[in-house]
Formats: C-alpha cells, structure tokens, sequence
C-alpha cells in the first residue's frame, strides 16, 4: 500500500457531479448539484443507466512522471527515476502539493415527483470518494538521491465507499426564493486513511539516515486483517530483528456494512428579476455532503515513533534490463516507503467518525434579456477535505434553442488547473439523453496513457414524465 504507485499510474475513477450542467433547466440530476432546483417536467425516472460518470481530476499530471524511453528500441515508458532523466526534468512539473481524486456516483434509483406543494426526489446509490497528496518533497527525496537531509509532511491518501438513501424537497417560498435539502441515510462500506508526517532524515553516513517518522494507517474494513507480520534485521546487527507489516499478507474476510452515519445537502435560488427587476439575473448556493459516518471497527498500523537507520533509495531498478518495468519501480519504491515508516499493527480494532467532505457551490446566472434561451453562468465550487481540498471557478454559456434540447460550453481554473467543460442534453417527451464532460480528456501517448490527470465523461438516460413546467420565454 505505497503511496508511490498514485503517482505513478491513474487508473479510471469517477468524478464529482457534473458541473457542466449546473444551469441546464432540463437536467434531471440537478437535484444533485442544488437541492432547491426544480425540473421541467412533471417527474422523471431512472434505473443504473440514469448517470453515468467516469474520470479522476487532479493537478498531478501522468506526463509529469511518465517520460519517453531514451532507448531507440524501448517501446514503453520510463518513471523520473530512469537516470536519463534529470533532476530539472523529473522536477519541471511537479507542484508543492500535488493531488489525485475523485468522487463516484453510481445511482441504483432515482425518482424525481412534483408533490407536497414542491419538488421531491429519491435516490439510492453506491458512493466512493478517493484523495491524494503527494508533496513536492517525496519527489525530490526519491529523485536526487543526494547527500543531504529531509522532511516530508503532508504525504497521505484516502479512501472511502457507502451506500445512500437521499430524501430531497424544495419549495417555492415567494416569487423570488426558492429553497431545498437532503436528508441522506449512510451505510459505510469501507475507509482507509494513510498519514505520513514529521519524516525527518538525517544523513549519518554516505547514503545512511538517522530516520524519525510519524505515520499511521486506519483500514475501516469488516473481516480485515493485517496479516503475518514482515521480520526485518536491523542495521545495527547487534540490535537483532524487528516486525513490520507486510502488505502482501494483508486479507478482507467476508466483508460488509462497517458503520452507519447521516448526511445533508442545502441549497437556495434568488430570483433578482422577480426581488429587485433585474432582469435575467439570478443567484443561487448549496452546501452538499455535510455529515458523518461512524466506522464500528478500524485496524491501526502506526510507527511507534523511535529514531532508526534507512539506507536510502540508492539502489532502485530504475536501470533498462528484465525486472524494471513501471510496475517493478513502483512496487520496489513501494517497499522502500514501508520501510522508511516501518508500521506496525496496533492488537484489536477501535470505532471511528469520519466527515464526508462538504461541497460549497455558489453560482450567478444571467439570461439575455433580448433572447432568453441564452444564459452565461458563473460557478464557483469548493471542497473542503483537509489536504484534498480544491476550488475551481467555472463560466458557462448555455443555450437552448429548442425546448427539447440544451448546449452548453466552459471554460475552468482553479487548484487542479485549467480546463474545458461541455454538455448536450436532449430532452423530447418520454426521454432524456445527456453526454459531457467537465473535463476534455486531451492528448494520449503512443501507448495508450492520458498525459492529463484531469478527464471525465458523463453520460446517461433517463425518462421524463409530463410536458415541461417551465415556460419558455
């Protein structure tokens, strides 16, 4: 369980919600971007293809640690160990922090009703959230292999999946706002949470450390087990052996539900034509995911704090030859990370509360007073999860030319960098057909690899009841 291997591959993960669709009148999900929208039909319906979301976002970029093999003949990619690379080179892209995440949504039912003098929706869903840092220090550590002392803080991931039940209402109070919430029901499937701080290296010798370090790992898993446990021989030969954990042993027996927690989303609209005769202008907010799980059982490994040797990175296969693939460098880079923290399993396992990490969106909207099925949006969104927080800021123009059908296009920067968003949405009477993204996935490597780590594509059906509630003007 190396922090290593985050950086040095991207596998397929979904994104948030689909911002790109944040000011679409008929999007059926819009519930999930602001509890207090209301929808254009009478209601909807949707079954597992409702919405689809596949992606992973973040400001560490596979091209940042994924270079071209040097050798003439050399057919795959080399990691910024390889020793052609340079240090300048391996450097060039990496930021102080840098972060892999994502946020999937896998919606099992979703249901959207006028009723109850509002507009009500139901959802139940499985849910995961994914987070990584890496700081700019554990790249120039492993890279420059030089004689010198370090610290590192703020190295870490985490990862949690659940199932959710979502009860949502909102109502028109006057003609100028609107108001709505969530109440969720969590049953949590599984948690991990990997913390490394205060690594402190001091350099005794050519290429050996006096090593402190703090690190701890939390696995929120039914039926997990730590396994044998990795006997290790101290530098020192005079000290004997040690026991560390061994990831290769580690086992899930029989999992299930670990926990139970609840969740609100929040959300209001003001209508500043119908408040103030500011024609076309609206603004609207929501606060998603506030709330709580609280895992029964969590596993601990920690390191117990004492200062030890460490011989360093010198010597990883970062060479051409058989045994040095990408997968070989990071499962050997790997391993020297467990090392260097050297965890141990603490005995038992102990109950946790975890936060979501909330979600604040705050948009402003503006219809063309001349030509009103042309909007321009700007939205702000910002996750607030400790290390794996980020912001970005979104300007949107949306059309709909038809009432059946809606474009929109935007651009986007903020923490994670600049990005282009789209979606088409097509919305005859008894269906409704979307496909975008908030992230164009960009340029592809001869093998295969997306340089970019910020790409999604969202997608889905989903079927309307009713004609459109809401006039066109």
């Amino acid at each position: 369980m190396a922090i290593a291997a985050v950086a040095l591959s991207a596998s397929n993960a979904s994104a948030q919600n689909l911002s790109s669709a944040y000011f679409l009148d008929g999007y059926a999900q819009g519930h999930e971007l602001n509890p207090a929208k209301d929808y254009d039909r009478k209601a909807y319906f949707g079954f597992p293809l409702s919405n689809i979301n596949l992606g992973v976002k973040g400001n560490l970029n596979l091209k940042d640690v994924l270079f071209k093999n040097p050798d003439p003949n050399g057919k795959s990619l080399v990691t910024y160990l390889h020793p052609s690379i340079s240090y300048d080179e391996a450097m060039k892209g990496i930021s102080n922090n840098n972060k892999l995440l994502s946020d999937e949504r896998f919606e099992l039912v979703s249901v959207g009703f006028h009723a109850f003098k509002g507009y009500n929706s139901i959802t139940l869903g499985l849910r995961t959230n994914f987070g990584a840092n890496i700081p700019k220090e554990f790249f120039d550590m492993t890279k420059r292999l030089s004689n010198q002392d370090y610290n590192l803080n703020n190295l870490g991931a985490t990862a949690t999946a659940w199932a959710e039940l979502a009860l949502g209402h909102s109502h028109q109070v006057n003609d100028a706002w609107r108001i709505g919430g969530k109440a969720k029901i969590l049953i949590g499937g599984a948690y991990a949470n990997m913390k490394m701080d205060n690594l402190s290296l001091e350099l005794q010798d050519p290429n050996v450390w006096r090593a402190t370090a703090d690190a701890t790992i939390e696995a929120g898993v039914k039926g997990f087990t730590w396994g044998a446990p990795e006997v290790k021989e101290y530098n020192d030969p005079t000290r004997g052996t040690y026991k560390q954990v061994d990831f290769d042993n580690v086992d899930v027996k029989s999992p299930g539900p670990n926990g139970g927690g609840l969740a609100f989303d929040l959300g209001v609209e003001w209508d500043l034509e119908k408040q103030f005769e500011v024609e076309g202008l609206k603004v609207s907010a929501s606060l998603l995911d506030l709330g709580f799980i609280k895992w029964k059982k969590v596993s601990i490994a920690e390191n117990n704090g004492d200062p030890f040797v460490f011989d360093g990175f010198n010597d990883i296969k970062v060479k051409d030859g058989p045994g040095t693939k990408i997968e070989d460098q990071s499962d050997d880079l790997g391993d020297r990370i467990t090392d260097l923290y050297r965890l141990q399993a603490r005995p038992g396992t102990t109950s946790k509360t975890t936060g979501l990490g909330a979600t604040l969106n705050v948009a402003v909207e503006y219809a063309l007073p001349s030509y009103k099925h042309l909007k321009f949006g700007f939205l702000s969104t910002t996750r607030m999860q400790g290390k794996y927080s980020w912001n970005e800021e979104r300007f949107a123009v949306t059309v709909s030319p038809a009432k059946m059908f809606e474009v929109a296009g935007n651009f986007g920067v903020g923490t994670l960098g600049a990005n282009l968003g789209w979606i088409i949405n097509f919305h005859p009477r008894g269906f409704n057909l979307f496909v975008g993204s908030d992230h164009c996935i960009g340029k592809f490597s001869k093998q295969g690899v997306p340089l970019k780590s910020n790409y999604d594509i969202c997608m889905g059906i989903n079927y309307p009841i009713g004609k459109s509630r809401i006039a066109k003007k």
